[in-house]
């Protein structure tokens, strides 16, 4: 959904740029926002997840991955 998302917007912006020389410049502005807030976000989540498993660790707590197994009829 996020790659739709994205590449409507990559559609738009690359449209306004083709009509309009000043769109390239928004274009490109828009480009780099979105790159530093990716970036950023995804500092902010390896971030949250160190710190989960750090503490996950210090509670002596082993995160596993549980499976159901499905009854056999």
């Amino acid at each position: 959904m996020a790659d739709l998302k994205n590449s409507r917007a990559q559609s738009r912006l690359e449209k306004i740029a083709r009509e309009d020389g000043s769109g390239w410049v928004n274009y490109e502005a828009e480009a780099e926002a979105v790159r530093k807030k990716t970036a950023r976000l995804k500092a902010l989540r390896l971030a949250k997840e160190a710190a989960d498993r750090k503490a996950a660790a210090e509670e002596g707590v082993v995160a596993k991955k549980t499976t159901k197994k499905k009854a056999a009829k």
